[in-house]
């Protein structure tokens, strides 16, 4: 079955987003919420980000249904090639994650980096490396260094 029809497409994503958002606030209430001196709990925001897309999805599935009459007419066209390019930085996306268990997060994302870099068609050896190195050295000063964050570690080395 193809879906190029607006109505069908928006209704599977807003119920997939205010599932996967309702997953994630889920998941994030395991954690502290409440505010201290030292700021949110590390629950409070991933439990917010997912709150925003549970949100969003529902103000879709509501646009949806009241314009319902509109959007069936219009064919959404999934095979394009600026699609295809949204595909592969899910799949990106999806390997980082499995990365950074094998790998430890720095290495994991230092692949992310420079794989959305070549995707995005930027092609100059000197600023991936650059924009990696700079990216990660970021990360380790403000989470490691300051935040005292414990980054995720290779499955070889614990």
């Amino acid at each position: 079955m193809m879906m190029n029809n607006m109505t069908i497409c928006n209704y599977i994503v807003g119920l997939l987003g205010t599932i996967i958002g309702g997953m994630i606030m889920r998941a994030s209430a395991a954690f502290s919420l409440e505010f201290t001196d030292n700021g949110p709990g590390p629950g409070f925001w991933p439990f917010s980000l997912g709150c925003a897309m549970a949100v969003a999805a529902v103000v879709l599935l509501l646009y949806t249904f009241s314009n319902r009459a509109d959007l069936s007419g219009q064919k959404v066209t999934l095979t394009t090639a600026a699609n295809k390019r949204v595909y592969m930085m899910m799949g990106l996306v999806v390997l980082f994650c499995v990365l950074i268990n094998l790998l430890g997060f720095y290495l994991a994302a230092a692949v992310l980096i420079i794989a959305v870099m070549r995707l995005l068609d930027y092609k100059a050896v000197k600023g991936i490396v650059l924009t990696t190195v700079l990216t990660l050295a970021f990360i380790y000063l403000v989470f490691g260094l300051l935040l005292h964050t414990q980054m995720p570690q290779s499955i070889f080395l614990s």
